[in-house]
């Protein structure tokens, strides 16, 4: 990621992660899974997880009316790649439905074996302990930023999504990730108009373009005094 490495999202740096979830992938099982994959409903007492290696997972629920309200979309290499690992180790009922959004590999670990391993090399809890504190400093920058306005937070988002995602290209850093303007707005909890708004503005003031289908940001550091800061 050195196309990005001047970006500062305030997420937690995710480099020390690899190696514990390397060490996670060999105790689980590989599985295939399809789009639509249900892994998990909600109530459901969960006694394993799922470490993403390929795709991606939607955490949602369905509102009375029926509609399906995406909570959060987590790829690989994430703060929260490992699917309900919090509920499984405290033995808690998951609020949520978790499903694959595409087909996805994923490592399922169940959670005896878990910490059987743990019991055979103590070093592994701090990687847990690690990817645990990661996510809880991830849920903290998102419980600050939705307190921000609606363009800032957006800005946000793309910063993010270019620190994890980013490709040094001629037109600046492309985001080699296929994200809708629907996908944003479950994201950040808005509406789609107000989504598509803020894109055009963006567009407009010469911050951000389309090319091939990825978004691409034409200058991190103007991009970042947009969003306010310096």
């Amino acid at each position: 990621m050195a196309a990005t490495s001047e970006i500062e999202t305030g997420l937690p740096e995710l480099s020390g992660l690899d190696e514990y979830y390397g060490r996670l992938e060999r105790i689980g099982s590989p599985v295939d899974a399809p789009k639509h994959f249900r892994l998990f409903s909600a109530g459901e007492l969960p006694d394993c997880c799922y470490l993403i290696k390929e795709g991606r997972v939607i955490s949602f629920e369905y509102t009375n009316t029926g509609r399906q309200n995406v909570f959060s979309r987590t790829g690989p290499n994430e703060p929260d790649s490992l699917i309900v690992l919090p509920a499984m180790l405290l033995r808690r009922r998951l609020a949520l439905s978790f499903m694959t959004e595409m087909p996805s590999e994923l490592i399922h670990i169940r959670r005896e074996n878990l910490l059987d391993a743990i019991s055979l090399d103590p070093s592994l809890a701090i990687g847990i302990m690690n990817i645990l504190s990661a996510k809880f400093l991830m849920v903290y920058e998102e419980f600050f930023a939705d307190s921000r306005a609606a363009p800032w937070r957006l800005c946000n988002l793309l910063l993010s999504l270019a620190d994890r995602y980013g490709e040094a290209h001629d037109a600046g850093v492309l985001i080699k990730l296929k994200y809708s303007q629907q996908m944003m707005a479950d994201r950040l909890r808005m509406n789609r108009t107000t989504v598509a708004d803020i894109i055009r503005e963006l567009k407009d003031a010469g911050l951000i373009e389309r090319v091939n289908d990825y978004y691409c940001i034409r200058s991190v550091d103007r991009l970042r005094r947009y969003r306010g800061w310096s």
